[in-house]
């Protein structure tokens, strides 16, 4: 597993709008919940129909930790002047660990990674004041994603923030309102010495909300396209209405008068459990990592005797030995050896391969090499020096590796520049590459840094797939 760079990401995009008539309140697309529920959230249903939703059109494109959302809607008001309050709410759903008792994340850890980033609202192509309100309020499960789970405390969607503005109509005006934002995926971890618990990472809409427009939605067109996504594990909680042309899923309807059950959930990766593998260290006698881990895909956690814990198994691996052709000087605070692609310097925080040559390192590279061959069939990479958001501009990033395997010819992988916090960025190797023993990364492009030409790259994994569910020990 990806030990050392895990952390929570969260929230998930859903739009509300709340219609005002004089002091009366309309729910509409995003707060409609109106129809056998009582709300106890922010915004009150009160039934009242007047502002019509003419098109919806949603863009999602799908990146590896994160989406970027725009959305557009053409609103018509047929009756007198009316003054619209609209939420677009930040809400996560929340999977349950489900035999283990206690809650994933708590709510309150919840509601702190729920304001979306870059959020920007305008109307008829002027910017609109937004605000920000929080909620509580608890929504049904999706029923075909029986992965989400009301049952217990942590499982559900939950809507825990509104983005409020207000918008004014004139007797039968027509608006065309665009929102923008980045939304982080939603996921989960928790770890109890070398055990992990990885909840799947999300992201949601909510179609459900827009039960209280006078009418149906007329037109409306769905566009989810994989930018930099991982593509392997990717998983629709509506399927079935997704046509996919190549890295792109598209739906299109009219006439939509959606419920709770029409909610989308996309998961670019399943929930699983790791450990990491644990040996005695034959002189001191006390056991340690050897930079080895399971992972477990869809697993689920279960210690007793001869049960399966399902899922897809295979084995992770950052007990190579990094050698680099050139390495920057280390100051007096930092080091930046290769060996740092497997291991955090603990005395200094340093968390890079920086090569040492003069310009951007063009033509530079890192061999890892393994003790004894293993069937490794994908790479994952976190590129960058990716510490924090400031070092990783300010320094080169990798934009092309040539990758060699067993010193054999090279083949070009195309690397994201995106900055990754718990993901990595994966590439399958070729399938005529056998047992691997060694892989040079050839530094062949790079993306510019702000300031600095150091060309950097934060960790390497070596995954091998295994065909058999591994044993696995309740935590040490």
């Amino acid at each position: 597993m990806h030990w050392k760079r895990l952390r929570v990401t969260g929230s998930l995009v859903v739009i509300v709008l709340l219609v005002m008539a004089g002091v009366c309140p309309l729910w509409a697309n995003g707060g409609g919940y109106v129809k056998g529920l009582v709300s106890s959230g922010a915004f009150k249903p009160l039934g009242i129909e007047q502002v019509e939703m003419l098109t919806e059109k949603l863009d999602i494109d799908l990146h590896i930790e994160y989406a970027d959302v725009s959305i557009e809607y053409v609103l018509h008001n047929p009756g007198p002047k009316v003054t619209v309050e609209a939420g677009f709410p930040s809400a996560v759903a929340v999977y349950p660990y489900g035999e283990v008792d206690e809650p994933m994340m708590t709510m309150k850890q919840v509601a702190a990674k729920l304001p979306l980033e870059n959020f920007e609202l305008k109307a008829d192509g002027r910017p609109v004041k937004v605000t920000i309100q929080s909620d509580d309020l608890k929504l049904e499960s999706v029923e075909q994603f029986p992965r989400i789970s009301t049952d217990g405390e942590g499982g559900g969607i939950t809507v825990k923030a509104w983005h409020v503005f207000k918008l004014d109509f004139e007797k039968g005006q027509t608006r065309r309102v665009t929102v923008r934002y980045r939304n982080p995926y939603f996921s989960t971890y928790d770890y109890v010495s070398d055990d992990m618990r990885l909840g799947p990472m999300t992201l949601t809409y909510l179609f459900s909300s827009a039960a209280a427009w006078a009418g149906p939605i007329k037109h409306g067109t769905v566009t989810v396209r994989s930018v930099t996504a991982d593509m392997s594990k990717l998983e629709f909680s509506h399927p079935k209405r997704f046509m996919k042309d190549g890295d792109v899923w598209r739906w299109q309807f009219t006439d939509f008068e959606p419920t709770l059950e029409d909610d989308l959930v996309i998961t670019l990766r399943p929930g699983g459990f790791g450990q990491a593998v644990i040996t005695e260290n034959t002189t001191t006698g006390e056991t340690e990592w050897n930079h080895t881990s399971y992972m477990g895909w869809g697993a689920k956690m279960s210690f007793e005797e001869d049960s399966k814990m399902g899922g897809q198994w295979e084995l992770r691996r950052q007990d190579f030995k990094a050698t680099a052709s050139s390495t920057l000087t280390p100051g007096k605070e930092f080091r930046y050896d290769a060996q740092l692609l497997a291991e955090d310097d603990p005395d200094t925080g340093s968390s890079a391969w920086v090569e040492g040559v003069k310009g951007d390192g063009l033509g530079e590279s890192v061999t890892l090499t393994l003790d004894k061959p293993a069937k490794v069939r994908r790479i994952g990479l976190v590129n960058g020096y990716a510490k924090n958001e400031d070092i990783y501009r300010k320094n080169n990033r990798v934009s092309r590796f040539d990758v060699s395997v067993n010193g054999g010819a090279a083949f070009p992988v195309d690397v994201p520049d995106e900055r990754l916090g718990s993901e990595m960025f994966y590439f399958d190797l070729p399938a005529s590459a056998g047992d691997v023993s060694t892989v040079k990364l050839t530094i062949a492009g790079v993306y510019k840094g702000s300031k600095y030409q150091d060309t950097a790259l934060s960790d390497v994994v070596l995954v091998v797939p295994l065909e058999k569910e591994p044993k696995i020990q309740p935590a040490r």
